[in-house]
């Protein structure tokens, strides 16, 4: 969730601004750095007093968002600016207000593209590795760190378990980009 809506924000105001190419690039930075290195920034970067939020149990949603916001982006911005100006100039001309036509002329437009920046972000967020390694409490590890956990013990029952945890993970993964792929094949192609 924090992905869309952080995304979907990046992607509206990417596609609206002329010279958006310094936002553009400023939104794929964390493409541009490994997941590993942004988790070591958020272990390093927050870890004195009033910032420790290190062990905020909201820390990993936020980082897995970090890492899904380029790929919303990437969806959302071609979905966006195929759309008609004349469609938003008409609804302006009856009376809209900014908001409204966004909400009534764009939001109906890129909703199967929001559905599918959806289900990538959560196919990335939930098999994120590289920064949740650093920052995943022992109580509440991922499936991803679960499984490193798991691995990293002597022992057939232990390998056991990551194998389990391996194959729910390929399921829900799979299962996500089935979804993806049927709302897609709705519209007949990509946005």
């Amino acid at each position: 969730m924090i992905a869309i809506v952080v995304g979907g924000l990046a992607a509206f105001a990417v596609a609206d601004t002329r010279g958006s190419r310094l936002l553009d690039l400023l939104v794929l930075i964390p493409l541009g750095a490994s997941a590993v290195m942004l988790g070591l920034g958020f272990l390093i970067a927050f870890d004195t007093p009033p910032l420790d939020i290190r062990a905020a149990p909201w820390i990993v949603p936020v980082v897995q968002a970090l890492v899904a916001i380029p790929f919303v982006v990437r969806i959302m911005v071609p979905t966006l600016r195929s759309i008609d100006p004349r469609l938003r100039e008409a609804a302006a001309l009856l009376g809209a207000s900014p908001g409204r036509v966004r909400r009534e002329v764009d939001l109906p437009i890129v909703a199967r593209g929001l559905a599918v920046a959806a289900g990538f972000a959560f196919a990335i967020s939930l098999g994120e590795f590289g920064a949740t390694v650093f920052l995943a409490r022992p109580d509440r590890p991922t499936l991803p760190v679960a499984i490193f956990r798991f691995l990293g013990r002597p022992g057939e029952v232990n390998v056991a378990q990551a194998y389990a945890l391996a194959v729910v993970l390929m399921a829900v993964t799979v299962l996500s980009v089935l979804l993806v792929e049927r709302v897609r094949m709705r519209r007949g192609g990509w946005f």
